[in-house]
């Protein structure tokens, strides 16, 4: 009965948080100001119709998107633009399609002390190569920080050429120096071609 219920205790949690995270990339937040390393303009975008307009995506209406959810085995599948998350879903994504594609992905890292969420706005050229990311990790039990990076690809190689990275305070928004719980983040995501996206086969 205490597994179960602390089960239950963690599905909620992801739900939560996903519904947040949800919240915070569609939101239309400030852009987040800081120095970060190879920064030309110092500001990472934080909405997403901001996002949607350097991906060249004119319509970022929630409607417009492709919806998708994976379960607690890691099975992805589509879901209806009306269709309410499930307490078991560990994960969301939708995808924006016009000449390039937009595409965001909300992802819970789980332990049994911890939950963690690792999310990521992505911008793919028409042909399906990456141009443009913006990853978070947000870990609020722990440390109640989040990490943006902002990644901009050179196309045709597929090599990062502008990085910029800050840390954040989930409850003030302010921008903090790297905490020691940083070094226990993971990478940002690897994706680098729509096809590597792991729900992409059901887009087809």
């Amino acid at each position: 009965m205490a597994s179960r219920s602390r089960a239950m205790r963690q599905a909620g949690v992801v739900a939560a948080m996903l519904l947040m995270l949800c919240a915070i990339c569609a939101a239309q937040m400030p852009p987040v100001l800081g120095g970060g390393s190879g920064s030309s303009q110092g500001i990472v975008p934080s909405s997403r119709a901001d996002f949607g307009a350097q991906c060249g995506i004119q319509d970022t209406s929630v409607e417009r998107a492709l919806r998708f959810t994976r379960s607690a085995q890691g099975e992805w599948r589509q879901i209806a633009p009306d269709e309410r998350l499930e307490l078991d879903n560990r994960g969301v994504a939708r995808a924006w399609h016009e000449h390039n594609w937009m595409v965001d992905i909300h992802d819970a890292v789980m332990s049994m002390s911890t939950t963690r969420m690792h999310t990521a706005q992505m911008c793919f050229s028409g042909n399906g190569k990456i141009l443009l990311m913006i990853d978070r990790f947000m870990d609020a039990q722990e440390c109640g920080c989040m990490r943006y990076t902002a990644l901009t690809f050179d196309e045709a190689s597929g090599r990062v050429i502008r990085r910029e990275q800050h840390y954040m305070n989930v409850r003030t928004g302010a921008e903090i120096q790297v905490p020691p719980a940083a070094a226990d983040f993971p990478q940002t995501f690897e994706f680098r071609r729509l096809e590597q996206l792991p729900f992409w086969q059901l887009v087809k």
